[in-house]
């Protein structure tokens, strides 16, 4: 699958979890017609639903690894040398840029930016575009991620997976989402893999959240190079490890416009499942030729 000659390296594994632990995209519509219910927008359902599947395939010059700037309702391109350029669509046709829309992007504050990273994120995309409420994105949360632990909309599990995850030889596994603590157990328990992780981190506020975990890391003494992180949402997920010198995996099904090159890249849980054994694989085989517990050194070396 890949050099193998890192792999050996890791000692965490910070996972993601939806999109990263199952793969189901199906809830995005419902998701957006619950959203919409019984607002003044509830008529435009069908075309903020079309919208969406646009914008999740891509296929207009504008997706996944974009932004949306909340304050201005534009969406924003990164170009070369920081900038950034504002576009304004009607989700039918290609986006055309918006009047004096240049930006510096490193200028820009967190707060002002929407990453668009997953089906998740164009929704509460929408939400700002139609000017919602907080609360009726989080009640259309809350309602669609409760269907999808119960017939007909319950999401697949991946046996397969469960099982490398829970096998995984190395030091700490830890579970980061962005999720809000109660659905972030409920999806574990329902996968029956909460026990598989050392740490669970529900609401852990990423980007901002896994920069201060990893920051951690560094302090315990384990190495950048140690640290590998796994995720569908590379803004979120990965720029924060890649930043300090740690491994990236991106996994997800769909094309991302994001220029930065990851160390792996898999679209399918089928080729996560086959990474988590290749790590075990590489941690025992150097296990058996240095004559050592993998572990043990490791705690040895933060402790001396």
């Amino acid at each position: 699958m890949t050099d193998e000659r890192w792999l050996k390296d890791i000692k965490v594994i910070i996972f993601d979890m939806d999109g990263t632990l199952y793969q189901e995209d199906s809830f995005m519509e419902r998701y957006i017609r619950h959203l919409l219910k019984g607002t003044e927008h509830e008529p435009d359902t069908e075309a903020a639903v079309q919208t969406a599947k646009v914008i999740r395939s891509g296929d207009t010059g504008f997706g996944f690894g974009h932004f949306y700037h909340l304050q201005d309702g534009v969406m924003l391109i990164r170009e070369e040398e920081g900038m950034a350029q504002g576009y304004v669509w009607d989700g039918t046709s290609v986006p055309i840029p918006a009047v004096g829309g240049r930006y510096d992007f490193g200028s820009i504050e967190g707060a002002e930016l929407l990453h668009i990273g997953d089906p998740w994120g164009i929704v509460a995309m929408l939400s700002h575009r139609y000017k919602l409420p907080e609360r009726k994105l989080t009640d259309a949360f809350d309602q669609v991620r409760r269907e999808m632990l119960r017939d007909p909309y319950r999401f697949e599990i991946h046996p397969g997976l469960m099982q490398a995850v829970e096998e995984l030889g190395v030091e700490k596994k830890v579970l980061m989402t962005n999720t809000p603590q109660q659905s972030g157990i409920e999806f574990l328990e329902y996968m029956n893999m909460r026990h598989v992780f050392d740490e669970v981190h529900c609401g852990a506020g990423k980007p901002e959240g896994l920069e201060l975990y990893v920051a951690s890391l560094l302090k315990q003494g384990y190495g950048a190079h140690e640290i590998l992180s796994i995720g569908d949402n590379p803004w979120n997920d990965l720029h924060p490890v890649r930043r300090i010198g740690g491994r990236t995996c991106l996994i997800s099904p769909y094309a991302s416009y994001d220029q930065a090159t990851w160390d792996l890249r898999l679209t399918a849980l089928d080729e996560l499942e086959q990474l988590l054994y290749a790590i075990r694989s590489c941690i025992l085989k150097e296990g058996m030729t240095d004559g050592t517990d993998p572990a043990e050194k490791h705690q040895q070396e933060v402790q001396g």
